[in-house]
């Protein structure tokens, strides 16, 4: 069945990607909510805890990692919470119903399941890293230069901040 929800997911984000997606991007000036998608438990653990070094507990995180585990901890998603018409079940509501002020993609390298939920998102401002794969969807982005997460994490946000004062 993991072939056929493949192949159902790839489908609908090519439908996606071929509508006109007409966004209002909006630099938040006052960051309260922060989502997360990321393509590891790895890359998620390490934006989560840069962000809660940076702004505390005086936003609110929410995401997801992707992961091809059976056993997932509560962040974490794979092909099985897609059904076979490829549409994200309803342990995605909460996340996709929210206008998070930024949603942050710490990854490089997207599969469908992700640009699935980065094209159905309704966040006001995504970042991430920039590659071939984010490109089309992502607001800002920075290249992955430094070997450590956290730097390119800090990297990233340091250039939300000047735009922000430009702004």
């Amino acid at each position: 069945m993991k072939w056929l929800k493949d192949w159902m997911v790839n489908k609908k984000v090519n439908k996606l990607n071929l509508q006109n997606r007409s966004k209002k991007v909006v630099i938040p000036e006052k960051i309260k909510t922060i989502g997360i998608l990321a393509s590891s438990e790895v890359e998620f653990e390490a934006l989560k805890a840069h962000i809660r070094n940076i702004w505390g507990y005086k936003v609110r995180v929410g995401g997801y990692f992707f992961s091809e585990k059976k056993e997932l901890p509560v962040d974490g998603f794979s092909y099985i919470n897609f059904n076979l018409n490829g549409t994200a079940s309803d342990y995605f509501s909460a996340f996709l119903e929210e206008e998070w002020d930024l949603l942050f993609l710490p990854s490089i390298n997207l599969n469908d399941y992700l640009r699935f939920l980065l094209l159905q998102n309704k966040s006001k401002f995504s970042i991430g890293f920039y590659s071939e794969d984010t490109k089309p969807y992502l607001d800002l982005m920075v290249a992955y230069e430094a070997k450590d997460i956290h730097e390119n994490i800090q990297n990233l946000i340091n250039y939300l901040n000047k735009i922000k004062e430009t702004c």
